[in-house]
């Protein structure tokens, strides 16, 4: 079982690694460092638990404690011309379905300064952000396990990492929660036992024992 695409695609490209492995699990998945204005963004910026600040927060920290970078994330312009063709594994425009652009509108990306990425790479690595993977390390994955929430930043991260690994031949099981938001998985005992966390919980288990 495998619980990060990072580290299923890693141990299946390791020629040293016997182990064959037969799940592949994300829940509210934070897969990509380009985009943070998709339309889950927009919609939940300001989100109790995890808002967009907060989110940006985490991924620039993760990278180098220089607020240049949370700067620039902040207003979506740290990716350099030169990474432009990286923005093809994150278009929403195409790999979103309908009901979620609502009436969002896809622009082309503001680049931003090449010093940045060559100062702090990682940001445009697909170990650290894994919808950067081209389709070929994709294929090959064991049978996956995406859980999304419709109250969360990170909702089209997970969404569009279903739609590319449909499009790579994997088998996936999606479970889009239209009712729940980031960490509801969490709420499932006193003092904060909410139905949502519940059910999340109980689909994920069933999904485990029918798949191990």
């Amino acid at each position: 079982l495998s619980t990060s695409m990072n580290g299923a695609s890693t141990l299946l490209e390791d020629s040293e690694v016997t182990t064959r492995l037969k799940a592949h699990v994300l829940l509210y998945p934070a897969l990509q460092t380009l985009d943070l204005n998709l339309p889950s963004y927009q919609q939940n910026e300001n989100g109790l638990i995890l808002p967009k600040s907060l989110m940006v927060r985490f991924w620039s920290e993760y990278f180098t404690s220089d607020s240049s970078l949370r700067e620039a994330m902040t207003s979506n312009s740290h990716v350099p011309a030169e990474s432009g063709h990286l923005f093809q594994f994150v278009n929403w425009s195409n790999l979103l379905p309908e009901e979620m652009k609502k009436d969002y509108v896809y622009t082309s990306p503001v680049f931003g300064s090449s010093e940045l990425a060559k100062k702090y790479p990682g940001f445009l690595d697909p170990r650290a952000a894994p919808l950067l993977a081209e389709d070929a390390r994709l294929r090959g994955l064991p049978p996956t396990y995406v859980l999304t929430c419709e109250y969360d930043v990170l909702r089209d991260d997970g969404v569009m990492y279903v739609s590319r690994l449909r499009a790579a031949g994997v088998r996936v099981t999606h479970d889009h929660a239209k009712d729940a938001f980031h960490g509801a998985l969490m709420f499932v005992s006193s003092p904060a036992n909410l139905p949502v966390g519940n059910r999340l919980r109980n689909r994920y288990i069933a999904w485990l024992n029918e798949n191990l």
